[in-house]
């Protein structure tokens, strides 16, 4: 969220930044006399002039410049917010292609305007992508003014719009979105029978929010567009039932880090006698995948850690941000043998249509950049996997915030008595707390305690809360006078933490009762009960008005308006509801003044972290909620050495510390020894990880490489416009050197062992066919007729046989890491399988294509008129 803030002179300038980013700030600081004295229409016109200007390439310096001092005045006039230097420096930063990392609540929603303002004079199209729909429709909302006054247009990506709809949104200057909407849009775009059913244009430039949650966090989770299968296995119960008699280290083996559990020669050998076979890989009987599966889902999937059940539905939760993943599932059959496992109806299983990584599909767009509050720690990833460079932009206050050293305890149970008698003692002072959780299970332990001891107001933010927006708005509240939330791990980021609470929300809130009990209750009544009697007329006048509209009506207001300050009036409605949440927002003003400078001499908000997370970035995360603008703030973690992250890592590492049953934190040297292997633990962690998400890559890299030839293929299938081409293209056959047999002609030869023949009686036949269509006039309907539904047959061909490769080389994942036994390199054997396979899948294409186009014309030849 975005607050008023007052320009400063000057600020303090960092060594590391180029002076370039400073002098460029000077100027555009230097123009503010300039625009000031310019009307609403002259800067437009003079945004006008610009884009004029940039599609003849002029002084690229200047217009930036020029662009960004105009884009800040607007601001200043129609929200009253001014950006600052540094947020002037941030966007510069963005608009080189660069990662500005900006703390919680310097104001990087505002920051992307400028150089979002600037590549829109191109006309090309600007993505700015956030995490979850909420933020995008917010954002949007909050900052469309800036563009429309300065002459662009801007749209918003929602789940569930249609074709149209989305065409029209993308159109747009500016289009704010998801990353898992545009993403999808893609792969759908890649799959479409018709271009004109397309809905993304070319990818000219992109800012992604919350940069490393994007392209780091979800780096290994594919987008996978599927469709599902017909659900004929009953194999999952019983696979469950053999899998509960497995003993472990002797029928299996399980690898914690990777989640993965390997049978044994006696496990082998025990499942070969239950199932009667001797073959537990027979395809047509694959025992083994199911047991395997079956293991992974009793061993490492607990419920309320990772996924829950809701509406008797499997639902996954999301590691990185605790919340629900929506419409994700685990492939490969892991989902299916979940929801045996929970006893939940089991649905079928997925075909993969397409799929896409978040590193491949944003290395499409010509110009990449993102903000973040935490990007430093991994800025060797962002510069090896993407080539994006991390500037640290300076904050405009200095950060007040204490990290106080953690305290380690021998047990969780140690822990968490001492995490309840903080936030009880915080509570009795009135001092906000946020507490994060990495699990669903302990942010419930936590709150059923505080429960019992009283606490009933704290609240409860996990992954079962059902939208981003009630998240938001509980979060936003973290900082208000005797709060107490307890939230898995990064729950709500992207909404600032204001102390003393959020105004906006209390007044919208307060705002909201009035308007339904308006409906059936007297006005002066409740102005009276909330202390607002002078506002009597308002709200008399508003309750006339509402009689001219239904629930639903106004309902359907509060949820397309998220910011009602921001949002600009259409009908009378919406002014009197604007009208009323200004006075209410005057009215709790000072007592939202009273509140915050209790909070900010309580010594601000107090974070608690319940465990250590994999990644030194993401407790930087849950740090960085508090102390937003130079406000107080202090953090601290309460480890144990029972964690999650020790018991998956290295479970055996502190032993020599365990067993001494100790309810008090570590002190003296034991303390200085644990956290130095704790610190250890997490640096090998993260380094696990990269390498990790680095091979991962590297396998992707091959598969994305045949993608993009096989897409390539496509299109040009896709944009022939003369049928005669289309079809003298596919059929090229080469026959240089025809078999000796005088009834088959080759097609396509490969260099690979695997030949394709075609009856040479039926190749004549075509070729013939050809060559009288040569005299059919290209404007007869017979042959658009003809160009379309072979364009349909070709592509459904060509898509079935891109769907059984993806899943043969899914499979081969699964099991190429077994070439490393034979002393073959993975990855290469990896890339041989691909290439191989990828080779005979164009053999079959064009065989399928031809033999679909022979008894396409053999079925049509009267209508055809051949």
């Amino acid at each position: 969220m975005i607050f008023k803030i007052d320009n400063i002179g000057t600020f303090f300038r960092q060594p590391k930044i180029s002076p370039a980013y400073y002098d460029l700030v000077d100027q555009i600081l230097s123009l503010e006399p300039k625009y000031k004295s310019l009307s609403d229409s002259e800067i437009k016109f003079s945004v006008n002039k610009l884009r004029k200007q940039n599609s003849k390439q002029g002084n690229r310096t200047q217009d930036i410049v020029q662009s960004f001092a105009l884009t800040r005045e607007i601001a200043s006039r129609k929200l009253g917010l001014k950006h600052f230097e540094t947020q002037l420096l941030g966007g510069l930063v963005l608009n080189d292609g660069k990662i500005a990392e900006m703390k919680t609540g310097e104001g990087k929603t505002l920051v992307a305007t400028l150089p979002a303002c600037y590549q829109a004079l191109k006309g090309q199209g600007v993505h700015i992508v956030t995490v979850n729909e909420y933020l995008a429709k917010r954002d949007k909302e909050l900052l469309q003014i800036i563009y429309h006054s300065l002459g662009f247009t801007v749209g918003l990506i929602r789940e569930g719009m249609e074709t149209l709809e989305r065409q029209y949104n993308y159109a747009c200057d500016i289009t704010y979105t998801t990353n898992t909407e545009v993403g999808f849009d893609y792969l759908r775009d890649l799959m479409v029978d018709s271009i004109k059913t397309r809905v993304l244009r070319s990818f000219n430039y992109c800012i992604i929010d919350e940069v490393d949650s994007v392209l780091i966090d979800e780096a290994q989770t594919p987008l996978i567009l599927s469709t599902p299968r017909e659900l004929t296995s009953d194999k999952y119960p019983k696979a469950l039932w053999v899998a509960k008699q497995l003993v472990p280290n002797r029928h299996f083996t399980a690898k914690y880090r990777s989640k993965q559990a390997s049978l044994t020669e006696e496990g082998y050998n025990f499942l070969s006698e239950i199932f009667q076979t001797n073959d537990l890989y027979d395809p047509k009987n694959p025992w083994l995948a199911f047991v395997e599966n079956a293991l992974r889902s009793l061993l490492f999937y607990q419920k309320d850690q990772d996924y829950i059940v809701q509406n008797n539905t499997i639902q996954i939760i999301d590691k990185f941000t605790g919340r629900v993943a929506k419409d994700r599932k685990w492939s490969d059959g892991l989902h299916q043998a979940i929801e045996c496992k929970e006893n939940v109806q089991i649905t079928p299983e997925s075909q993969t249509l397409n799929s896409i990584t978040y590193p491949k599909f944003f290395s499409l767009y010509k110009k990449l950049s993102g903000m973040t509050g935490t990007a430093k720690t991994s800025e060797q990833e962002f510069r090896e996997f993407y080539g994006l460079e991390v500037v640290v932009i300076p904050t405009k206050r200095p950060i007040q915030r204490k990290d106080l050293d953690d305290f380690i305890f021998e047990t969780k149970k140690a822990k968490f008595r001492a995490v309840i008698d903080t936030i009880v003692k915080a509570y009795s002072t009135g001092r906000p707390v946020l507490v994060g959780t990495t699990t669903i299970e302990d942010s419930e332990i936590i709150a059923e305690t505080l429960k019992s001891l009283g606490l009933d107001d704290c609240q409860l933010l996990n992954a079962k809360p059902e939208n981003s927006e009630s998240e938001a708005g509980i979060v936003a509240q973290s900082g208000a006078v005797n709060s107490v939330t307890i939230a898995t791990n990064m729950a709500g980021r992207g909404t600032d933490i204001i102390l003393g609470g959020n105004l906006k929300y209390i007044a919208n809130d307060l705002l909201r009762q009035l308007i339904y009990q308006l409906i059936n209750s007297n006005p002066l009544d409740i102005g009276l009960s909330v202390g607002l009697g002078n506002f009597n007329t308002i709200l008399f006048d508003l309750k006339n008005l509402l009689v001219q509209f239904d629930t639903f009506a106004i309902q359907n207001y509060f949820d397309e308006v998220s910011d009602i300050e921001s949002y600009v009036p259409q009908t009378s409605l919406d002014i009197r509801i604007r009208n009323l949440y200004i006075a209410l927002l005057n009215y709790c003003n000072n007592q939202w003044s009273e509140g915050r400078q209790m909070v900010c001499d309580l010594g601000g908000l107090l974070i608690i972290g319940t465990s250590r997370h994999e990644s030194r970035r993401i407790d930087n995360q849950l740090r960085g909620r508090s102390g937003r603008q130079g406000d107080p703030g202090e953090s601290r973690f309460f480890i144990s050495l029972e964690d999650d992250l020790v018991k998956r890592y290295d479970p055996n590492i502190f032993l020599p510390f365990m067993g001494r049953e100790n309810l008090n934190s570590f002190s003296g040297a034991d303390y200085i020894a644990l956290n130095k292997i704790f610190n250890s633990l997490q640096d090998r962690v993260e380094k696990f990880l990269y390498e990790n998400r680095k091979s991962s890559s590297a396998f992707e890299e091959i598969y994305e490489y045949h993608q993009r030839l096989y897409f390539i293929f496509r299109e040009s299938i896709l944009e022939y416009h003369e049928p005669l081409n289309l079809l003298l293209n596919l059929c090229s056959f080469r026959s240089m050197n025809l078999p000796k047999s005088s009834n088959e002609i080759d097609i396509y030869l490969p260099a690979s062992r695997i030949s394709f023949n075609i009856d040479t009686n039926k190749y004549l036949y075509l070729s013939a066919l050809l060559s009288a269509s040569l005299i059919i006039s290209y404007d007869q309907i017979i042959n658009k007729e003809f160009l379309s539904i072979s364009k349909k047959i070709i592509l459904e061909a060509m898509d079935q046989k891109w769907m059984e490769y993806g899943e043969r080389i899914a499979l081969s994942r699964d099991t190429i890491g077994l070439q490393a036994y034979a002393q073959r390199d993975p990855l290469i054997e990896y890339n041989r399988f691909c290439s191989q396979e990828f080779s005979e899948l164009l053999i079959q294409t064009q065989s399928l294509i031809i033999q679909s186009l022979i008894n396409f014309i053999e079925l049509n030849k009267t209508y055809l008129g051949v």
